[in-house]
């Protein structure tokens, strides 16, 4: 693993989400051997104005100075990781004028870059190694501002959906031209992004393994107990509204388990009328294995789309790690999973795989599945991420010599 390097990250999300952050995963891990800078993601006066009237919770003592916005946390593995929080900055997602968002994007990266420059020298950072978590649209104007010696965009997610629909892919692409690397968590992000840049890879998601392996249940269900069938993670634009139903109506002697925060709320709308249905609420990272020992099967029911099919989903090594079979539509392809996951085509393929997987499961099954979520662990995937970074730097220093 590389050793003795700062790195700063320009994130998307708060080191403390409410739901698996692969960025923060790697970083954790990079973490024991270097120094990290993660800066979290740059709440908008919009932000402000939401946590004032109770309807979000944003960190405002630290985000207005009146806390330290820099902040020291201490990992899972006794290393430290430095989190900083950013003054606020102008909301611009909405904003479709293209001259009108260039200047305002551009006052709030000067914002965030004399906040980053602050805490570098508060904590004796020189020419670090800057990576950007899907996070573009900073991670342009700030490009080549913080005298790092490698820029890397991390690029875990489709960037044509969501917050940064508007102008991200256009930024995006010019982000890729500019950075030293760009490392992809899909094969199908590789596929899109590689030709768009000069150097590109794949690190593939992971899994807290050990966190995750201690919700598997050494025996298999006995009796006539209620099968539990369970959903973790966001409940939000990808979310298969209808192949859910269908399952929830014609498999009525299942119990339905849904964890974690929803944003598409006509899902919870019409579902919660059904009697086997629960809605668990937002949870930390580490409670979710304690509720996945409940479950019997996990789901990943996302809609197939141009947005879906480069994602490389957490949960799917979070289930197997807790030896849990997974059911989950054919939105993306990943076939090295073709063993251990059922990929289905259709709803009624969906609600016929969770009948077989109730009845047909084993302990030999268990057994593969635990053994392949091993084998994705962080620590293994933050050792890939790690000699990619490691050969990009060498890389460079030839270049430097002979230039």
């Amino acid at each position: 693993m590389i050793k003795n390097q700062a790195f700063v990250c320009i994130a998307n999300n708060t080191w403390e989400s409410n739901f698996s952050n692969t960025l923060v995963e790697i970083m954790t891990v990079l973490s024991t051997e270097n120094r990290i800078l993660y800066v979290d993601y740059e709440y908008t006066f919009k932000d402000v104005l939401r946590s004032l009237s109770g309807k979000q919770k944003a960190p405002l003592k630290r985000i207005f100075g009146w806390e330290n916005r820099l902040r020291k946390i201490k990992t899972k593995y006794q290393s430290e990781v430095y989190v900083l929080t950013p003054p606020p900055v102008f909301p611009i997602n909405g904003i479709r004028t293209d001259k009108i968002y260039k200047a305002i994007l551009k006052a709030n990266a000067w914002i965030v870059k004399r906040s980053i420059k602050k805490a570098m020298r508060q904590l004796n950072i020189d020419n670090p190694v800057v990576v950007t978590g899907f996070n573009p649209v900073y991670g342009l104007p700030l490009h080549n501002s913080l005298n790092e010696k490698l820029n890397v965009y991390y690029c875990y997610d489709e960037i044509d959906g969501g917050w940064y629909k508007l102008h991200g892919p256009s930024m995006e692409k010019q982000y890729m031209q500019k950075a030293d690397l760009v490392i992809t968590s899909s094969e199908a992000l590789y596929n899109t992004k590689s030709c768009l840049c000069r150097n590109c890879a794949l690190v593939k998601n992971g899994v807290d393994f050990d966190l995750f392996n201690s919700a598997a249940n050494p025996e298999l269900k006995k009796g006539n107990k209620k099968p539990v069938i369970g959903y973790t993670g966001s409940i939000d634009r990808r979310f298969d509204t209808d192949t859910v139903i269908h399952a929830v109506k014609n498999f009525p002697e299942a119990e339905f388990l849904f964890i974690g925060r929803i944003t598409k709320e006509e899902v919870r709308i019409q579902l919660q009328h059904f009697p086997n249905v629960t809605f668990q609420g937002s949870v930390k990272p580490e409670e979710v294995p304690g509720l996945l020992k409940k479950i019997d099967i996990g789901i990943i029911p996302y809609v197939k789309d141009n947005v879906t099919q480069g994602v490389y989903p957490l949960k799917i090594n979070e289930y197997l790690a807790a030896g849990k079979p997974v059911v989950m539509t054919d939105f993306a392809k990943l076939s090295e999973f073709d063993n251990v996951v059922r990929f289905a085509a259709s709803k009624e393929e969906f609600l016929q795989f969770l009948k077989s997987e109730t009845e047909n499961d084993s302990a030999e099954k268990r057994k593969l599945r635990i053994e392949i979520a091993e084998k994705n662990s962080w620590k293994n995937r933050a050792e890939e991420f790690s000699s990619l970074i490691e050969n990009a730097l060498e890389e460079n220093n030839a270049l430097d010599k002979v230039a």
